[in-house]
């Protein structure tokens, strides 16, 4: 089985905001670099659709506010260090993109690319980090799926293959980044791009490092679920969520019932209005599993604004202005992921992560603008700390058995024999409605020992039936896998901890529990199972037990 070799210094997978940041940088460094990715670059990353808006402490925003709320809006289950470094570098990192041609407005504790539109803001992001990686010299390895890492006590190179033509690929490199986003796509609704399949935390956990606080998904509160039109995240302006109205089934404000924020609801309350938007659904005020954003009352002024006029558009015509939109929760982002340092290593030798495959940063619950910050801090700060590790170490050839070993796993995998029960797509499909109706919002024990039973049905009913008769539904195939590990992990997870924290809710322990469950959870990979290990929160500068 033969495999196109490559050399280079760092090899960087994933080419959202967070590792083209950190392949910038190490490129700056004087080592080379290779950008993997399964699409263009840049292309298919959650940075690319978010709203590219940066939480920063500027013009009126101290450090001290901004790392306050970060640990308040995350329930105090934080990493305090991670969050400190955070703040202390968001102004001087988010500021620097100026220097790589991104465009900012600045205002209170907040910094935006100018010239994004939704639902693309972050475009105005990628596109010109894309140009910069490109013009310092940083080499693009696209439409190309890592499906392993190599080692030899420490991570030394890859193998994957080309998603178009299906030729296989061996990678030497000295130090390897985990740039690869979170895993949207385990649940049916979501708003992350496709190719979010929690591929990161497969790599890492297939290597033995271990996994923290993979019970916390976020979901975007609000999301269009309109029958016959598309499904992607709102995020209607302040004023006009509040001159609006959140409706259930008979008619009541749904904010002022549950005593919630409008001015919060993309920030700090993202967990407070899902859950509140998922009782009212549960509990059968909800019409067509949704409940209704009412905009029909708008003042004039307000229905010919910008944001109603766009959203209609890009809901194919949807006369919001005159007609209630069925709206629910969309999975948005995964608090959980690799644990690193401040200097982003992981458990691991020679392997570095940065963005949302990390985990910790933002505690059981993220505050809004923060997930972009932490993309361009740990994105330079992974960049700077692979190419320290290149400066010390020898190459080394990866050992040719081990390649050959690796990529024989990824072509039996997939069977190629097709089949009703192993086709690519209806797998990753059974997954998500498991996901969305077992282990969404609102859980119980009830509903994620049904969510693990059913998981196990796909593993023994689907996994070894997927096949692949192109390179494109190999991807799908092992994405598929990818969301069935991502999938067991957080039922795991959310059935250990008794108690209600942050994105996290169990219905049967709809309280936080300080006393027994300040802590994490680390699920690492055994012989046979997945084992479970709790470690205590670093409290090093705030608590409080009414946050």
């Amino acid at each position: 089985m033969t495999a196109k070799v490559i050399d280079t210094d760092v090899l960087v997978v994933g080419s959202g905001a967070a590792g083209l940041r950190a392949a910038i940088e190490s490129r700056r460094h004087g080592v080379e670099v290779l950008l993997a990715s399964k699409s263009l670059t840049g292309f298919a990353s959650c940075s690319f659709h978010a709203g590219g808006g940066f939480t920063v402490p500027l013009e009126g925003m101290t450090k001290s506010d901004h790392f306050e709320t970060t640990v308040k809006t995350g329930k105090n289950i934080n990493d305090q260090k991670l969050a400190e470094v955070l703040v202390n570098d968001a102004a001087s990192r988010v500021l620097e993109l100026k220097d790589f041609g991104v465009k900012l407005v600045t205002d209170r504790g907040e910094c935006h690319v100018m010239n994004g539109s939704f639902p693309t803001g972050g475009a105005a992001l990628i596109n010109p980090l894309v140009r910069y990686a490109k013009g310092v010299g940083v080499k693009m390895l696209e439409s190309t799926m890592i499906t392993d890492l190599l080692t030899d006590g420490s991570v030394n190179g890859a193998v994957g293959f080309n998603v178009t033509d299906g030729k296989y690929i061996s990678i030497n490199a000295k130090a390897t980044i985990l740039a690869t986003g979170g895993a949207g796509q385990a649940y049916r609704r979501n708003d992350n791009p496709a190719r979010i399949t929690g591929d990161g935390y497969a790599l890492a956990y297939g290597l033995g490092v271990p996994l923290v606080d993979m019970e916390f998904v976020q979901f975007w509160p609000i999301g269009s679920v309109e029958s016959g039109y598309p499904e992607f995240w709102l995020m209607p302006p302040e004023s006009i969520l509040e001159k609006g109205v959140l409706r259930n089934i008979n008619g009541e404000d749904i904010a002022r019932k549950h005593e919630l924020d409008p001015a919060q609801a993309y920030h700090a309350q993202r967990d407070a209005w899902t859950i509140a938007i998922a009782k009212e659904i549960q509990e059968g005020r909800g019409e067509r599993d949704a409940v209704l954003l009412d905009l029909t009352r708008l003042p004039e002024d307000l229905q010919k604004h910008e944001w109603v006029v766009s959203a209609s558009k890009l809901l194919n015509g949807f006369p919001i202005s005159t007609r209630p939109l069925h709206v629910n929760p969309l999975a948005h982002h995964f608090m959980g992921g690799i644990p690193i340092d401040v200097e982003c290593n992981t458990s691991m030798p020679g392997l570095f992560a940065a963005g949302e495959v990390t985990g910790g940063i933002h505690g059981a619950n993220r505050l809004g603008g923060n997930a972009l910050t932490e993309c361009m801090v740990y994105g330079a700060t992974a960049g700077i700390s692979a190419a320290k590790c290149v400066n010390t170490n020898t190459r080394k050839r990866v050992d040719r058995k081990q390649v050959e070993e690796k990529l024989r796993r990824v072509k039996e995998t997939v069977v190629g024999v097709s089949s009703d029960q192993g086709e690519p797509k209806a797998v990753r499909s059974r997954i998500q409605e498991i996901m969305l109706q077992k282990a969404g919002a609102i859980r119980d024990r009830r509903s994620l020992i049904e969510a693990r039973e059913k998981l196990t049905q796909v593993k023994e009913e689907n996994l070894s039936k997927l096949y692949g008769r192109k390179p494109r539904e190999v991807m799908q195939a092992l994405e598929a896998i990818n969301l069935f590990l991502v999938a067991t992990l957080v039922v795991k997870a959310a059935l250990e901890r008794s108690e209600s924290r942050g994105a996290h809710y169990r219905e049967d322990y709809p309280n936080r529990n300080d006393r027994d469950w300040l802590k994490h959870i680390v699920l690492k990979k055994g012989i046979q199972d997945i084992e479970v290990e709790t470690c205590p929160v670093a409290l090093t500068e705030l608590f409080s037990s009414n946050w």
